[in-house]
Parts: C-alpha cells; sequence; structure tokens
C-alpha cells in the first residue's frame, strides 16, 4: 500500500506542478500578447480556468494522500491508543461516505455541466467538472486504506497522529 501512495504522490504532484506552471505561462503569454501586440488569445482564460479546477481538486486528494489537511485532533491524540484506533476508523470512514457524494454529486455536475461549453475554447465545461468524482476516488482509495489499516492491526496507525502532531 505505501508504495501505491508513494507512486500516486508522485503522480499527482507532478501533475499539479504542470497545470500550475501551463497556468503560469499562459498567463504571461496572455499579458505578454495583450501589451506588446495588442492581442490575445480568447481561449487562455477558459484554459487557464479548466486546468486551476483540476488543479484545485487534484491537489485536495493530495493532501488528503499526505495527511497535510486541517485537522483538530486535541482531544484524539489525549487518548487511548485503542480508542484513537477507533476514532480514526470512524473518521476514515466518514471520510469514505463523503467521499461517495462527492462522487455522486460531482458526477451529476458533470453531467449537466457536458451540455455548456467554454465560450472561447468549443469544449464542454463538464471536462472540467470531471476533476470532482476523480479527486473524491481518490480521496476514497486513500479513505478505505486508511479504514483498513486501522481495523487490521490494533498498532499499525493510530488515527494518523502522533501525540507530537507529527504524521504517522
Amino acid at each position: 500500500m505505501r508504495t501505491f501512495r508513494a507512486w500516486l504522490d508522485r503522480i499527482l504532484s507532478t501533475v499539479i506542478g504542470a497545470a500550475l506552471l501551463a497556468i503560469f505561462f499562459l498567463n504571461m503569454y496572455q499579458v505578454g500578447g495583450r501589451y506588446l501586440f495588442g492581442v490575445g488569445a480568447v481561449w487562455i482564460p477558459d484554459v487557464t480556468r479548466f486546468l486551476f479546477i483540476w488543479m484545485v481538486f487534484l491537489g485536495t486528494a493530495l493532501v488528503h494522500l499526505r495527511e497535510r489537511h486541517l485537522v483538530i485532533d486535541y482531544v484524539q491524540v489525549r487518548m487511548p491508543p485503542g480508542l484513537r484506533r477507533i476514532t480514526g476508523a470512524v473518521i476514515a470512514g466518514a471520510m469514505l461516505g463523503m467521499a461517495g457524494v462527492l462522487v455522486v454529486v460531482g458526477w451529476r455536475i458533470m453531467s449537466i455541466r457536458m451540455e455548456i461549453p467554454y465560450t472561447g475554447w468549443e469544449v464542454p465545461t463538464g471536462y472540467a467538472y470531471l476533476a470532482v468524482p476523480v479527486a473524491a476516488v481518490l480521496i476514497g482509495m486513500n479513505s478505505f486504506a486508511n479504514l483498513w489499516e486501522r481495523l487490521r492491526a490494533p498498532g499499525s496507525r493510530d488515527g494518523g497522529h502522533h501525540p507530537e502532531g507529527e504524521p504517522s
């Protein structure tokens, strides 16, 4: 499981970094073209919006994978290890359920948006919103792995965080 997570981390980091660089260079081209030559590409704002949506949702999946999301664990880190493991499993199960809801709702939104093209780029906006169910599936897979680890062995994971605040 660690190998898959490391591979997924590397892939998501690369894709997000490439999207950020593409957004940067597209906007530099747009601004430079507008001020130096008085022309701009109509499609650049749409492509930038598309890349930004994917970058945000894949970034959300990456943050969840790395367990670097905002956590208020004041009570949980003070629990005995067994109870901490149980609460960690409950949280992982809740995240798995939330990911399931995001898949369904995200797919519905994406389907509706397939009828609406970008204004300067004849591509349906639904392809941008496909990022929601894709990220939800990745979050769900990670949540399932977290739940499995917490239920599998008593000492395998302790709810995601050590008392010092460092991720496990």
